[in-house]
């Protein structure tokens, strides 16, 4: 399978502003971290040019806005940095990108100088939003509602300084009056959630029939139809309870996962939660032992593809692995796996048994 974990950095390679933003700004992950303090290095004066944005966003946070769209500005980073084609830190090169050495005088000059004041605003927008999360934050006046779509993953940051990673095709809804005496937010679809603990205002998550309120933790929530909610806990403490019962709850402690089925009942798993329950924050699809029918959705959500499974697999569970493979490969693999064979056109395919070959 593809690996997507970064590899050392490349000197000459092209800067992802985004990603650079998010290490000065000190909210990279661990791997992140370490493939853009490689990039740095293999780079000493592009490390010196940045280390200077970053000492000129603190000018620029003494000029911020108290209205700056924070998730506006990082989006017009990500446009930037897609126009011009660069490739993000650690992830696998296109083929139709072409690389260009950042010691290029006219590109840099024509490319680097208006991403630099781009990535200012980035490295500054989010220190001004971390600067919001202090314990006297102010609390939503208004919902809002923030979607993913077929594919994409995206990181958020709540009022209170809690993180919320969402799935493809995930929804969430951040209550009015978030902040005030309770923290509810909704979800459908699945998200990892890193939650800032206040016990004067208990952070609650609603998914399906499901009422899920955080004691101190993180963990993941995923709704899928005709399954329940799975709740997966890595740290802390949860109570999971159905929506309308909230004194029917049952206490999740670190590497247990819950489910809470259409009868109301939450069913423990002591120790049950796995790899398939985290990996997808890291790009990582992960099967042990799935239900087709479970592969037949992740395939929808992170590939818009319709996969149509002969009746005759009904039955089949899946084990595998795909680490940002692309469709066709992901197809190929799930066709092998059944001793099937596989048709794509367009956004469908459909999988059915190999012919019988003759004696």
């Amino acid at each position: 399978m593809a690996n997507l974990t970064p590899d050392p950095s490349q000197p000459g390679q092209i800067a992802d502003w985004e990603a650079l933003a998010r290490y000065f700004a000190g909210e990279s992950s661990e791997v992140e971290r370490v493939a853009v303090r490689q990039w740095l290095d293999a780079n000493p004066e592009q490390a010196a040019a940045f280390a200077a944005l970053n000492d000129a966003s603190g000018r620029l946070m003494r000029a911020t806005p108290p209205d700056l769209d924070v998730e506006a500005a990082l989006r017009r980073v990500t446009e930037r940095r897609d126009a011009a084609g660069v490739i993000p830190i650690g992830s696998r090169r296109p083929a139709a990108r072409p690389v260009v050495p950042l010691s290029a005088p006219r590109r840099w000059q024509r490319f680097v100088m208006p991403a630099a004041a781009a990535a200012v605003l980035a490295v500054g927008a989010r220190l001004y939003w971390h600067s919001q999360q202090a314990p006297g934050y102010t609390p939503a006046t208004a919902a809002q509602v923030i979607a993913t779509t077929v594919g994409q993953r995206d990181s958020v940051r709540l009022p209170d300084g809690t993180r919320v990673v969402m799935a493809p095709e995930s929804q969430l809804t951040v209550a009015a009056g978030y902040g005030n005496d309770m923290r509810a937010v909704e979800l459908r679809g699945e998200a990892y959630f890193d939650v800032v603990h206040d016990e004067a205002r208990p952070f609650v998550v609603r998914a399906g029939d499901a009422s899920i309120r955080d004691l101190g933790t993180t963990f993941t929530v995923r709704t899928a139809d005709g399954q329940g909610v799975r709740v997966a806990v890595t740290s802390g403490l949860v109570s999971l309870s159905p929506a309308q019962s909230a004194g029917d709850s049952v206490v999740l402690q670190p590497g247990d996962a819950g489910t809470l089925g259409a009868d109301g009942r939450a069913l423990v798993e002591r120790g049950g939660a796995a790899e398939p329950d985290t990996a997808w924050t890291r790009g990582r699809l992960v099967f042990r032992e799935a239900p087709v029918s479970v592969v037949r959705s992740e395939v929808r959500r992170w590939y818009g593809i319709d996969l149509q499974l002969d009746p005759s697999f009904a039955s089949r569970h899946l084990s595998m692995t795909f680490d940002g493979d692309p469709a066709d490969r992901v197809l190929q693999v799930i066709a092998l796996t059944l001793g099937a064979e596989v048709e794509r056109q367009g956004n469908t395919a459909v999988i059915r048994p190999s012919p019988a070959r003759p004696r």
